[in-house]
């Protein structure tokens, strides 16, 4: 093998690297696009608030203080006392609403709020509030997380998908352009399945270390654990799809290939010519 065909083959294999390192940056943002959207997003902070306020030890002391604030208050709404997340509710409603239905309204405007303004807005309602979460401590990096799947950051993450989305275009243009016949698919295959297992190794290693420090956890920081174990499965279930295409694709490639070789190993049959 000569020096070009060397540099020429260390070339395409840089540019697989580089397009699998891509590819995999674009499955993240995507499916931290698709965890931060609206819906799934709301799921996730109604979740949180549930947990990080205690609503349920707390609820009748809220339910209370409602009542109270509506019979004295002479606005068109009542801001909830004693709740870390602002929540207006008309006067007519709060002097009486209660029980489930309050709750279900508290936790999907906490969710609503925080979506559209990030957590600066947690413990606006009460500055005298407290957490009491340990800033060094799982529990208060997945309450930290709960930042990263608000509006703002949907944005981010989708500006860096179509950043990557496009990066690995090119790069994928690239590939197709030094190589042949079925070899661009194998090589496109390749580079997709070793991006979405790269990316679901690390996924499930995550998850395994979520699932490790729920022992021994207080039950407040098990429910937090939880729902990041939860929130990964996500990113796990997306790259597990992308993972099975990517070795269909390969799969896929490598049989046209080698049918593709066989055939050509195959002599040519000359047609028998008729006696003169």
């Amino acid at each position: 093998m000569n020096r070009r065909a060397v540099l020429t083959l260390a070339s395409q294999w840089l540019v697989a690297a580089f397009l699998a390192l891509t590819l995999a940056a674009f499955f993240f943002f995507l499916t931290a696009f698709q965890v931060s959207s609206d819906g799934t997003a709301h799921r996730i902070l109604r979740r949180g608030v549930a947990i990080t306020t205690d609503i349920d030890a707390i609820f009748p002391q809220v339910t209370t203080d409602l009542h109270a604030a509506a019979q004295t208050s002479d606005q068109d709404s009542v801001r909830v006392p004693n709740f870390p997340v602002p929540v207006e509710i008309p006067k007519e409603e709060a002097a009486h609403i209660e029980g489930e239905e309050l709750r279900q309204r508290l936790l999907d405007k906490s969710a609503d709020r925080i979506y559209d303004d990030g957590m600066s807005t947690w413990a606006q309602s009460d500055t005298a509030s407290s957490q009491n979460i340990a800033r060094f401590s799982t529990a208060g990096g997945l309450n930290r997380a709960f930042g990263l799947v608000t509006e703002k950051w949907n944005t981010v993450y989708l500006i860096a998908a179509a950043l990557f989305g496009f990066l690995s275009l090119v790069l994928a243009a690239l590939l197709c352009l030094n190589l042949k016949s079925y070899l661009r698919l194998l090589a496109l295959g390749a580079a997709t399945a070793t991006a979405a297992v790269i990316s679901l190794a690390g996924a499930v290693a995550v998850r395994f270390a979520l699932r490790t420090a729920e022992t021994g956890a207080d039950p407040f920081e098990k429910d937090l654990l939880d729902l990041g174990v939860d929130t990964v499965w996500l990113f796990i279930r997306n790259y597990l799809i992308l993972s099975l295409l990517g070795f269909a694709v390969l799969a896929v490639a490598a049989f046209f290939a080698w049918w593709d070789s066989r055939r050509a190993e195959q002599p040519a049959v000359r047609p028998i010519e008729p006696a003169a």
